[in-house]
């Protein structure tokens, strides 16, 4: 699909920087969308003092994330933007990469991303919607590589060897729209509504989950849509050696187990 970017500006910045902006939807470009939903927020004309920032900001886990962010996000906006983030290590083992730029900022929410951070009315932009299949799975690889989970619950002989991903989100309809997809191609998702009071806030939060379980559905979403992020690698990787996967393990520790340094049975 053409995109349609003749009103988009471009800062002294982006000019000195060789930005560049594509001119197709692709499954690159659709795998950045879902990794924006998912745990990046867009500031677009955002006014601090005298400044006007166009960012792009995605927000993780210093432990385990750091490789994804640094070796696989960051070339996949090389690829098409000509231009990578920067990193930023935050306290409580919290990790920022952070992109200022008016012309992407100014692109992405042309392709239907709204500004703010977790906006609760989050939906999955029309251009992905009325995409082929191909843009669709890119699209979901974005997501849940990014802000879905991979877990395993305990069996009869109390290891943990049975697999759920998972997709929790705020907003309702983005969770509708994620399921819609699953199901139409061929994966189909179980939908939950979460409650809970949170004290600090004296506040009801409400979320919205969708879930893969078992080995067949997990090893049709590997098949069909797959990982990038070597946080969920690592974990189906320990699954499929050793036939389980012991929980509250950080990256480290599992490419440890991979590699022969660390028993994955001295975690129980």
């Amino acid at each position: 699909m053409r995109l349609s970017n003749e009103q988009i500006e471009y800062s002294k910045k982006d000019i000195l920087k060789k930005i560049k902006i594509p001119i197709f939807l692709t499954a690159k470009l659709a795998e950045i969308i879902g990794i924006i939903l998912g745990d990046g927020h867009l500031e677009y004309n955002k006014r601090y003092s005298n400044n006007v920032v166009y960012l792009i900001q995605i927000s993780g886990n210093s432990s385990d994330d750091i490789d994804y962010y640094k070796n696989e996000i960051n070339m996949l906006f090389y690829s098409l933007f000509n231009t990578k983030f920067k990193i930023f290590f935050r306290k409580n083992n919290e990790l920022d990469i952070r992109l200022y730029s008016k012309a992407i900022a100014t692109f992405i929410k042309n392709l239907g991303i709204k500004p703010g951070k977790k906006v609760e009315d989050n939906e999955i932009p029309p251009i992905i919607l009325s995409s082929d299949k191909l843009i669709k799975r890119n699209f979901l690889k974005g997501v849940f590589d990014t802000d879905g989970s991979i877990a395993f619950k305990k069996d009869y002989f109390k290891k943990h060897s049975k697999p759920i991903i998972s997709l929790t989100m705020k907003s309702f309809n983005f969770i509708l729209q994620t399921k819609k997809i699953l199901d139409e191609l061929g994966l189909m998702a179980t939908f939950y509504k979460d409650e809970y009071f949170d004290k600090r806030i004296e506040k009801k939060i409400v979320r919205y989950r969708l879930e893969l379980v078992g080995k067949e559905k997990i090893g049709r979403y590997l098949k069909i849509i797959g990982f990038r992020n070597p946080k969920h690698l690592t974990k189906i990787d320990i699954w499929k050696k050793f036939g389980f996967c012991p929980p509250y393990t950080n990256l480290k520790q599992r490419k440890e187990i991979l590699n022969g340094k660390l028993n994955s049975s001295s975690f129980y």
